[in-house]
């Protein structure tokens, strides 16, 4: 019950973002929040923070992708997840008292605003539907964990694949001057592979399957895509976000 309450007034408050925030405080606090936000531009592969550091605040993407990565005694990593517009990014460090489990690093352009650990608590304690929010999304991850393992052990790593593409065609992708569906990949094969618990080489070989069977080639990071429907009828099988 709790779970379903706290789900309904996340989806009517929207994703967490600056604008979201700023709406639902009262004036007092609206200038603390907005004293306290700092905006936070990054190029491409630069680092948000790195797995180990103490969390210092909470930070909303405004746009961009960033991709948290994980790495092992022998500096080895691999890319657990990714962040996009409307989402937070340290707050599970936040809640828990921890340091950073994760380095953030920046895979496209990106805008993020930057509120301070004292601040947003101090916020969070005056306003419940604020720490709803943070409820609700640790809720939300939960759950796509759940999903993202369920789909490792029933779905098909082509239908997993798939559906990645799909997810990255509404955000990176555009009709070219040959009316064919371009996505521009955000990530390299490896990440690719690691996203979907697989080893680039067999990513390898699902892609040049798809390839031979045309309606799809692939260019480096640039995939074109003849036929839109190959990316919606075989995904859809996939039980969740890749």
């Amino acid at each position: 019950m709790l779970k379903e309450i706290v789900k309904r007034d996340y989806a009517r408050s929207g994703l967490l973002t600056y604008k979201a925030i700023l709406e639902r405080l009262d004036k007092n606090d609206q200038k603390t929040f907005r004293e306290a936000a700092r905006t936070k531009l990054y190029s491409s592969g630069q680092v948000v923070f790195s797995q180990g550091q103490e969390c210092l605040g909470i930070y909303l993407v405004e746009s961009g992708l960033i991709g948290l990565r994980r790495f092992d005694e022998s500096g080895t990593s691999a890319l657990l997840r990714l962040t996009q517009n409307g989402e937070a990014l340290g707050y599970r460090s936040l809640i828990n008292g921890t340091s950073h489990k994760n380095t953030a690093e920046v895979l496209v352009e990106s805008k993020l605003y930057f509120i301070n650990k004292s601040a947003f608590q101090w916020l969070a304690q005056r306003n419940h539907w604020l720490r709803e929010c943070l409820l609700a999304i640790v809720l939300r991850d939960l759950d796509q964990s759940e999903t993202i393992c369920a789909g490792l052990l029933t779905s098909k790593l082509r239908s997993r694949f798939l559906r990645l593409m799909a997810t990255f065609s509404e955000s990176h992708g555009e009709l070219d001057e040959t009316a064919a569906f371009r996505i521009e990949l955000p990530i390299q094969r490896k990440d690719l592979a690691d996203l979907l618990g697989t080893s680039p080489a067999a990513l390898s070989r699902i892609i040049a399957g798809l390839q031979r069977e045309g309606g799809i080639r692939f260019m480096g990071r640039q995939v074109f895509v003849s036929d839109p429907y190959l990316l919606t009828s075989e995904a859809t099988s996939c039980l969740g976000p890749a």
